[in-house]
C-alpha cells in the first residue's frame, strides 16, 4: 500500500510539472515573430517576459501598450509630470536609472529585451555595445526614430506595432495608432487651409552665448503637421547651436520652450525677454510662447496630443 501510495504521489507531481509547463509555453509562446527594427531583424521563438524600458517616454510607451507585468526595470522620471493617467502605474514600476543604467546594472537586471531610445546610449559610460548586451542572450528593440537623422511621426506607429506584435499586443498597437491618427486629422481640419505658415523656433536652452534648438527631431515634424514651419529644418541634424543673429535673422513668430530637469519654462522665457539681442522679432514682441514638457517632443504616445498644442498655439483664433 505505501508503495502504491508512493507511485500516485509521484505521478501527481509529474502531472503537476507537465500542467505547468505547458501553462508557461501557453503564455509566453509567440511562435518565430520577426520584426524589422530599422537595418536589423529581430526573431523571437517564444513572447519575451522580462523588459526594460529606458527612458520616460519609452515607459510611457510601454505602460500605453499594456506592458506593465513585463517591466522589471525602468528609467527615472526626469522630466515630469508622467501623463495623469500613469502616474500610479509608473511610481510602481522598478527603477534601475536616471536615463540609462550600466552595463552591469543592466545584466544583472536579466531581461529576455531592452527597449531603448537612441543610438547614443550604447557608449561605455552609459549602456556599453550592444553586441556586449545580445552576448548574454538580450534582444535589443531601438526606436525607429533612432535609426535617422530626422524623427517623424510614423516612426512611433512603427515602434507600437512592432512592439505590440513582440508582446502580443497587436491590437491594442492599432487601437493607440488609431486614436493618434485620428487626433492629427482632426487638428488638421480645425487648421483648415493655411495661407502663411508661422515661424517656428524649437528653443531648448541657452548654451555658451549660442541657442541650442531643435532642427530635424521630432519637434520639427510635429511643427509641420500642426501647420508651422520650423525656422531651423535646414540644419542636417536633430540638434545644434546657433548664434542669436541667425535667430534674429529668421525672425521665429512663435517660440517652443522644452521645461525639464527642474527647470521651468517660465524662467526661459524671462531669459529670452532679458536677452538685448532679441528684443524686435515677432514672437518676444507679441508674447507668443509654448512651453512644451520634453518627453512631449520625444517619441512617444504623447506626440499627437502635441501636435494638438501647437497647433493651438499657432492658431488659437481656430481652437478657442
Amino acid at each position: 500500500m505505501k508503495a502504491i501510495l508512493i507511485i500516485f504521489m509521484s505521478m501527481i507531481a509529474v502531472l503537476s510539472g507537465c500542467t505547468k509547463e505547458n501553462k508557461n509555453i501557453g503564455q509566453g509562446s509567440n511562435k518565430d515573430i520577426t520584426i524589422k527594427n530599422g537595418d536589423r531583424v529581430l526573431s523571437f521563438q517564444k513572447e519575451p517576459q522580462r523588459l526594460l524600458t529606458l527612458r520616460q517616454h519609452i515607459t510611457e510607451t510601454a505602460l500605453e501598450l499594456e506592458l506593465d507585468k513585463y517591466i522589471v526595470g525602468s528609467s527615472d522620471v526626469i522630466d515630469p509630470p508622467v501623463a495623469v493617467h500613469l502616474q500610479k502605474r509608473y511610481s510602481q514600476l522598478p527603477i534601475i536609472a536616471e536615463k540609462y543604467p550600466s552595463p552591469e546594472i543592466l545584466i544583472a537586471a536579466e531581461p529576455d529585451i531592452i527597449w531603448v531610445d537612441r543610438k547614443w546610449a550604447f557608449v561605455k559610460n552609459q549602456l556599453g555595445s550592444m553586441q556586449n548586451i545580445e552576448k548574454h542572450g538580450i534582444k535589443v528593440y531601438l526606436s525607429e526614430g533612432g535609426y535617422h537623422d530626422g524623427s517623424k511621426l510614423e516612426y512611433v506607429y512603427d515602434d507600437l506595432r512592432n512592439m505590440g506584435k513582440i508582446f502580443g499586443k497587436s491590437e491594442r498597437a492599432e487601437v493607440l495608432c488609431n486614436q493618434m491618427q485620428e487626433k492629427v486629422k482632426s487638428v488638421e481640419k480645425k487648421i483648415g487651409s493655411i495661407s502663411q505658415k508661422p515661424k517656428v523656433l524649437d528653443f531648448d536652452s541657452a548654451r555658451n552665448n549660442l541657442a541650442f534648438v531643435g532642427c530635424r527631431c521630432m519637434a520639427d515634424d510635429l511643427i509641420r503637421l500642426a501647420g508651422g514651419e520650423n525656422i531651423f529644418n535646414d540644419i542636417d541634424k536633430e540638434w545644434a547651436s546657433v548664434n542669436w543673429e541667425e535667430v534674429v535673422k529668421r525672425n521665429p513668430d512663435v517660440i517652443i520652450i522644452h521645461e525639464y530637469r527642474g527647470v521651468s519654462g517660465a524662467s526661459k522665457i524671462a531669459q529670452l525677454k532679458a536677452n538685448p539681442l532679441l528684443q524686435e522679432i515677432n514672437a518676444v514682441k507679441n508674447n507668443r510662447f509654448i512651453i512644451i514638457n520634453l518627453d512631449e517632443v520625444y517619441e512617444g504616445v504623447r506626440n499627437a496630443e502635441t501636435v494638438e498644442k501647437f497647433a493651438q498655439g499657432f492658431y488659437p483664433e481656430k481652437f478657442y
